[in-house]
């Protein structure tokens, strides 16, 4: 029994190192996480101890084996936690397992690709030590009064400890769930809360006075659209956003001559919510009922991009080397319309060194899309997403096979500049669009300097930028999102586009900024985050109790309408989408 308590003091002891290190090094702000985290943790080992000190003194087996066991399932919590902090710089979510669990393979290919590194395998080797010893250790356990009365006195010392480091305020800039045990931060979430009928109608009436415009371009060009969305590109790594750091040089050039936006940002915190506002043009926020969504609360079909595109006389197209089973994005993409889906089974691939998510490298991947592009014989335009992999977590460099943010950056950077000229020469860019921007800011903690400047937006902020024929300015200073994509592409496209003041449209000489941007939180998934004028409110997803935490949005109670109205349409897309699959296998 002395074992679990030990491994669970070794563990809560390796994630506060780790907070540390991590968000220290990232925030400038040494020395400030280990302790919070650590009081954090010490109620989760005051708990444990308990559970050891009853364990300890009853005489009944089974009593004392259902005892250990709970301990034991804590400890195995704790080890997965501290695993994808590990890897991802990311919490262990109970409800993202029903998501993710079932994908052994890209979570294989993420894993493998973190043993890489120089102790990679001394890692995994340690973390199945640290659960066999607490195994080995309780097969011969038995009544010890004595340790009962050590694992009550140390039980009662970690509570006391813990809410004496409780009275400390973390550093305001890092994400709370960082320093949180792994209980707090799986508490019951009050998004899943659904809205009663009634409240929903009334949300639905408010939603309806929404004024909307509808307009049409009468001098629309039509022209091809790449649109690359870069796995983890953020602000903080390009100079000419205000980094301190200049690891994106070709795309930094890229858009000085082009068009780039000084504030951008991704709607969600994952790949999968900028599929989402790229793909269907929705927001990648939580309906109520469920503790994850997936991509079915958003299959929007002819409302969607390549609806667009279809409705358009445009080729649509989406290709990612990574692989499109996972989280069954494929059968998404097919949904909602693309004409072509290419992934990490094409056989252009065959042979190809193979990386996470079973993807080759950005070099291999843009190498594909051209060769696509040389040999399409349709006299169509086109639209086509390409979703890179090789900046995924945990940064692997493809080129000294070495974990290495810095250098896998500056891959992926130089392979955007190649793609680039690639266009360029084949006179792509004289008629076309190629538009470059991040998927999500990195799954890492903020600067300093990034908080310093941009505040709670720096969650969101990622590049953007616009290279090839287009009429707006050089340089787009209002907020836009990645939700507005849909309707600045309808405006090229000469479709005509029905949008209210939530929605922007940026591809014009005199862009039309939304009155809103909306972001979805990653370290709070109760909250998403409305950006309006110079400030930021937050609005707490509860049912019929969701409400602002903090100073509201003029036109407060519209937006929570509009908000709580999408949440509803997106958990019925839900249903339907469970209900005709289950037909189909009927």
């Amino acid at each position: 029994m002395a074992a679990i308590v030990l491994v669970a003091a070794l563990v809560f002891l390796a994630r506060a190192l780790l907070v540390e290190s991590a968000v220290g090094a990232y925030t400038g702000c040494h020395g400030c996480f280990l302790l919070p985290a650590l009081g954090a943790d010490a109620w989760l080992w005051a708990g444990l101890l308990g559970l050891m000190a009853l364990a300890a003194l009853t005489h009944r087996r089974l009593l004392r084996g259902l005892l250990i066991l709970l301990a034991f399932a804590l400890l195995v919590v704790a080890v997965a936690d501290l695993v994808i902090f590990d890897l991802l710089t990311q919490r262990l979510h109970l409800g993202d397992i029903g998501r993710f669990g079932g994908e052994f393979a890209a979570n294989w290919s993420v894993l493998e690709a973190n043993l890489h590194s120089p102790l990679g395998w001394l890692r995994l080797v340690g973390a199945l030590v640290l659960l066999a010893l607490p195994v080995l250790g309780c097969v011969s356990a038995r009544p010890r009064p004595r340790m009962a009365r050590v694992f009550g006195l140390l039980g009662v010392v970690s509570a006391i400890a813990a809410g004496i480091i409780h009275l400390r305020d973390p550093v305001r800039y890092v994400h709370a769930t960082l320093i949180s045990n792994v209980v707090e931060v799986n508490l019951p979430q009050t998004s899943v809360r659904p809205f009663s009928t009634g409240f929903l109608e009334r949300q639905q009436q408010l939603a309806a006075e929404l004024p909307q415009s509808c307009e049409r371009n009468p001098q629309a060009h039509r022209p091809g659209v790449i649109i690359v969305l870069v796995e983890s590109l953020s602000a903080w790594q390009s100079h000419l956003l205000g980094s301190q750091l200049d690891w994106t040089p070709r795309l930094d050039a890229i858009a000085r001559d082009n068009h780039y936006f000084t504030h951008f940002y991704a709607n969600g915190f994952t790949t999968g919510g900028a599929e989402i506002a790229v793909g269907s043009g929705l927001l990648p926020i939580y309906p109520p009922g469920v503790l994850e969504y997936t991509f079915d609360n958003f299959a929007n079909g002819s409302d969607s991009l390549p609806g667009l595109a279809t409705a358009s006389g445009y080729e649509s197209a989406f290709f990612t080397p990574g692989d499109t089973g996972f989280l069954d994005i494929g059968h998404w993409l097919k949904r909602i319309g693309f004409n072509t889906i290419s992934g990490a089974d094409d056989p252009w691939y065959a042979g190809r060194e193979r990386w996470q998510f079973n993807s080759v490298e950005d070099s291999v991947f843009y190498q594909r899309f051209l060769d696509w592009l040389d040999h399409r014989d349709s006299d169509k335009p086109f639209v086509s997403v390409l979703l890179t992999v090789s900046s995924h977590p945990p940064f692997l460099d493809p080129r000294s096979h070495k974990i290495d943010p810095e250098r896998s950056f500056r891959y992926v950077d130089e392979q955007i500049g190649i793609f680039h000229e690639a266009l360029r020469l084949r006179g792509f860019l004289d008629h076309g669009l190629l538009i470059v921007m991040g998927d999500h800011r990195t799954m890492t903690p903020l600067h300093e300097d990034e908080f310093a400047a941009q505040g709670e937006r720096a969650y969101a902020r990622v590049p953007m930028v616009v290279a090839g024929k287009v009429d707006m300015p050089a340089v787009v200073g209002e907020a836009f999102q990645q939700t507005d994509l849909l309707p600045s592409l309808a405006w090229q496209m000469g479709a005509e586009q029905c949008r209210s003041a939530y929605n922007g449209n940026f591809l014009r000489n005199a862009p039309q900024a939304p009155g809103i941007v909306v972001h979805a939180r990653g370290d709070d998934r109760n909250r998403i985050d409305i950006y309006h004028d110079d400030s930021v409110s937050g609005f707490l997803l509860d049912g019929d109790d969701s409400r602002w935490l903090d100073g509201a949005p003029p036109d407060a109670e519209r937006i929570a309408a509009w908000i709580n109205v999408q949440r509803a349409e997106a958990a019925e897309r839900g249903l339907r989408e469970s209900r005709e699959q289950h037909a189909d296998k009927r």
